[in-house]
């Protein structure tokens, strides 16, 4: 018994391995049975051989590099949380720890970490400047920076974006959602993490379609960003980047608050999201993503109008009412747009894709027909995976010009 066991995790392992974006735990039960499967995957995360992160109901196993030993430094002045993040992040990595800016930005100067975990509320170079400065320099640009802060996140949380940092944890935080983040940003096979295209894709999505189609309670609903056309051509693709990067994160972050039991968010490309679940599920985590930008977007505004104002009148003292005017007319379309998908559109799109296709069923769709299927006609900027990580770039939708 043993030895099948031990036969079944390998297999497993191997069929994780061959999924390096990422498998669910339907496509592993789907390719090799249920039985076993939950005790199999909870021994190899025991092992370090792989890691899940959950995002609304789909859990996605990676596969890890196991015997990678990766340098963690951990910026925070509180010394008991200090501590607390380091026992989070657990072993197989080497760690040092920072108290404020000043010292850790010479640590990420002379010992070169892979990963910084860092606070905002520091002393010295506070963490966005410390955030920004690594980010800039091209000799430390590629280390990844998650933010784990429990300061003010309707502003620091896009702030901490536009100046590159990877992922932003609110305090308080879960350790073992850290500790899983930690190990896939450091450890993951295949091409680097990246929470923006990381969520369920066209490959994923396209197999949860079959099942989609015979839920009552379950509705699709399209949620995209609106107005990135002018915003691009304002502030430039960085800026857009973070915006998307930011209502990716939004998204993901109310799918875990309301624990989607049936849902999940997905990304289709075109700077577009699918948020599935249950009625109640559905809305609650829209309701709750559409507010959360909303109350970020004065914040923007704050930005660029300092910016702005600044560039147009520098010798002059900034009002309030420079910021905003001088950012408004950019900011104020900036919005989100959602969009409930009807079954039967779904259904109708489903059976004309597989008569094109001259197949019985739909299998997997290409990214074109899971836009057909779950996206918007208003498209106003594509965000794509490129070799080189994310681009952006403007497109037409139907109807514009």
């Amino acid at each position: 018994m043993a030895g099948d066991a031990l036969s079944f995790e390998a297999n497993v392992l191997k069929e994780v391995e061959s999924r390096p974006e990422g498998a669910s735990e339907k496509d592993l039960s789907a390719a090799l049975g249920a039985e076993g499967l939950p005790e199999a995957l909870a021994t190899l995360a025991e092992s370090g051989a792989v890691e899940k992160r959950a995002v609304g109901g789909i859990t996605m196993w990676y596969p890890l590099l196991k015997d990678a030993v990766r340098k963690v430094l951990i910026v925070e002045d509180d010394e008991n949380i200090n501590n607390l993040i380091k026992i989070a992040v657990g072993k197989g990595c080497e760690i040092a720890q920072s108290f404020d800016g000043d010292d850790a930005l010479a640590k990420v100067r002379d010992w070169k970490p892979d990963l910084v975990l860092l606070d905002l509320m520091i002393p010295g170079p506070n963490g966005i400047e410390v955030c920004g400065r690594i980010k800039r320099d091209p000799a430390t640009k590629g280390m990844t920076v998650i933010i784990v802060s429990a300061a003010d996140e309707r502003r620091n949380m896009f702030v901490s974006l536009k100046e590159g940092a990877d992922y932003y944890v609110k305090k308080p935080f879960d350790t073992g959602a850290l500790r899983a983040l930690v190990n896939i940003f450091l450890r993951k096979k295949g091409k680097r993490f990246d929470p923006l295209v990381d969520l369920p894709d066209t490959e994923r999505i396209s197999r949860e379609v079959e099942h989609l189609t015979g839920e009552g309670d379950f509705e699709v609903n399209n949620l995209r960003i609106s107005g990135l056309r002018d915003y691009v051509r304002a502030y430039g693709e960085a800026e857009a980047e973070a915006v998307a990067r930011l209502v990716s994160q939004i998204l993901q972050d109310k799918a875990r608050e309301w624990r989607a039991a049936k849902g999940f968010v997905g990304y289709i490309g075109n700077g577009e999201f699918v948020v599935c679940g249950s009625k109640n599920e559905a809305s609650v985590v829209i309701g709750g993503a559409v507010a959360e930008f909303d109350r970020v977007l004065p914040f923007i505004r704050q930005s660029h109008g300092i910016a702005k104002a600044a560039q147009w009148r520098p010798e002059a003292k900034l009002s309030l009412e420079d910021i905003f005017d001088s950012s408004e007319k950019m900011a104020d379309g900036l919005s989100l747009r959602v969009e409930q998908i009807p079954p039967e559109r779904i259904v109708r799109k489903r059976e004309e894709i597989i008569g094109r296709g001259g197949r019985s069923e739909a299998g997997d769709y290409t990214l074109g027909q899971i836009q057909e299927l779950f996206g918007s006609s208003e498209i106003d900027l594509s965000i794509t995976r490129t070799p080189g990580g994310v681009k952006l770039g403007l497109s037409k939708g139907e109807g514009q010009q």
